[in-house]
């Protein structure tokens, strides 16, 4: 893997009950910015994610990324423990060994930089679904990951929570690689350095912002008719 590069697939093969849903798949991503994925359903979008996170074990090929310690993944069901808000974001810290000082301090940090300071002492599972989207967002930077891996992370949420989703994914894009799966064309053309196109598990392309704006009428015809 080229020492600019942190996340790449090579060949991958996947079956899931049967099902072929990658055959010798293969993507590279730039190194740094923003990253977006499109496809109809069943393009196996979710699936990818899941792959390069290393929830699911591909049956071949190789998955390529640096610091594969050093992964936020925000996913499109959101999972939580039984415990508060609190707990659910200060997890991935405590299961790193961070020092409690240092978890009270990051998390409320967090809490405050995003307005949710009030929620923090409840019952994670009773949230509704666009407060566990936001919070399973939060938590998926809680340990400032250089590579950060989003599905749909804004499906469920307000125009207030999604601005302050999309502001922090620009500021931080110069210094993290951002892969993100979106159904909203506006969304990927607001935040996407680079947006890439799957079908049926199928790479098909991938262009630059600019390259896409000045063709995305046909883009979208092509790719949707």
């Amino acid at each position: 893997m080229s020492k600019n590069l942190q996340v790449e697939l090579k060949n991958i093969f996947f079956e899931l009950e049967g099902n072929e849903i990658f055959k010798n798949f293969s993507l590279r991503f730039s190194s740094k910015g923003i990253s977006i994925i499109l496809g109809p359903n069943g393009s196996g979008k979710t699936i990818l994610t899941k792959i390069m996170k290393g929830i699911v074990n591909i049956d071949k090929g190789k998955v390529l990324i640096k610091k594969k310690n050093d992964i936020g993944y925000a996913p499109q069901q959101v999972v939580f423990l039984r415990r508060n808000v609190f707990d659910n974001i200060a997890f991935p810290l405590r299961v790193k060994g961070k020092r409690e000082s240092y978890v009270k301090q990051r998390v409320n940090y967090l809490l405050t930089e995003f307005n949710i300071f009030d929620k923090k002492s409840f019952s994670a599972r009773s949230l509704s679904a666009g407060n566990a989207q936001f919070i399973s967002f939060v938590r998926s930077i809680v340990d400032d990951p250089n590579i950060l891996i989003l599905d749909e992370p804004c499906s469920n949420l307000d125009e207030i929570h999604r601005k302050k989703v999309e502001l922090y994914l620009k500021r931080n894009k110069k210094k993290k690689k951002i892969i993100m799966i979106t159904h909203d064309f506006l969304q990927a053309k607001r935040l996407a350095d680079e947006i890439i196109l799957i079908e049926k598990g199928k790479f098909l392309v991938k262009y630059n912002k600019q390259k896409f704006l000045k063709n995305e009428k046909n883009i979208i015809k092509d790719f949707f008719s």
